[in-house]
């Protein structure tokens, strides 16, 4: 009868807990699987969206609870065995403050969405190709002296040994000679400059016309894009989608519009808003690839980038 009474008491209590919504903390020292670390975060997800209900003292109650299993996260192992360490002292802060429940509810989607993609599995070729890289300037520093400093040197030298010998009287044909080949060399590219200079603002001095390849608007970036991708030129039509991309963000107020700016600097534009970056990095990171690395685009990848493109629209 006793044993009875115990067990009805450890399963009432289970379900107190289960139905308080409390999260299972974890040994801040163990690290845990990647698998577990996505069950915490989407875990911690819903017992925030959780105290929007509730009353302010039972808010607190449950959000320090929330904070305090996600900071006992320090290691996370991922399924190759590789320990990555975790750092959630910032969101763990914002999860503890009730006056920014909305922020913190923004931010572990963006989290639970991130971490909901595969794992990237590198290959020993990929990761040999890196070491390759890595071990070349400017990530190592050289020993060798580059060939611009060997001319810079050289052309030192001569002017020094000149210096010498005419002081001292003593001038050697040689050095006459290369002296004069470097005038008339110096007198050939002030002349072509000037003629260049001449052409250029002869040029800029008219106005330039919208060429085809020009859209002002989303409309026009994609039917650029259709007719690049109608006539095989994959990478143009990337770059046409990449531009309805930055328009229709524009129009939505997601990020504001300048031709002059960096891909980086309209990712920076948008790091508070977890839906427009989630949208907007993968297809930054095809359009580099592909117009500055001139990687090669199947008309596949092509369809899924205008895919990925097609649901900005929907922001």
């Amino acid at each position: 009868m006793r044993v009875s009474r115990l067990v009805l008491f450890l399963v009432a209590s289970s379900l107190a807990a289960f139905w308080s919504g409390a999260v299972t903390p974890l040994n801040a020292q163990a690290p845990i699987t990647f698998d577990e670390y996505r069950n915490i975060i989407a875990q911690t997800l819903a017992l925030v969206r959780q105290t929007q209900a509730t009353d302010p003292a039972e808010r607190v109650s449950r959000l320090n609870r929330a904070a305090d299993a996600l900071a006992a996260v320090h290691q996370v192992q991922t399924p190759s065995g590789a320990l990555v360490e975790v750092n959630n002292a910032e969101l763990v802060g914002l999860i503890r403050d009730p006056q920014q429940t909305e922020d913190v509810v923004a931010r572990l989607s963006a989290l639970e969405f991130a971490l909901a993609k595969p794992l990237p599995l590198l290959v020993p070729a990929e990761l040999g190709a890196l070491r390759d890289l890595l071990n070349r300037p400017p990530f190592v520093q050289s020993t060798t002296t580059p060939w611009w400093m060997e001319i810079l040197l050289r052309i030192l030298n001569f002017f020094d040994r000149l210096v010498e010998n005419t002081a001292q009287g003593v001038f050697d044909v040689r050095d006459l000679l290369v002296l004069v080949a470097g005038v008339v060399v110096i007198g050939v590219l002030v002349y072509f400059v000037r003629n260049l200079r001449r052409n250029l603002v002869s040029e800029e001095t008219l106005a330039r016309e919208l060429t085809p390849q020009d859209a002002r608007t989303p409309g026009e970036a994609f039917d650029h894009a259709q007719r690049y991708a109608n006539a095989g030129d994959y990478r143009s039509a990337v770059r046409q989608l990449y531009l309805a991309t930055l328009f229709l963000l524009d129009e939505r107020g997601r990020i504001k519009y300048i031709p002059t700016l960096t891909n980086r600097e309209y990712l920076r534009q948008t790091q508070n808003d977890p839906r427009a970056i989630a949208a907007l990095w993968p297809i930054v990171e095809t359009f580099d690839r592909t117009w500055y690395g001139f990687e090669p685009i199947s008309a596949r990848d092509f369809d899924e980038y205008r895919q990925r493109v097609e649901r900005i629209k929907s922001l």
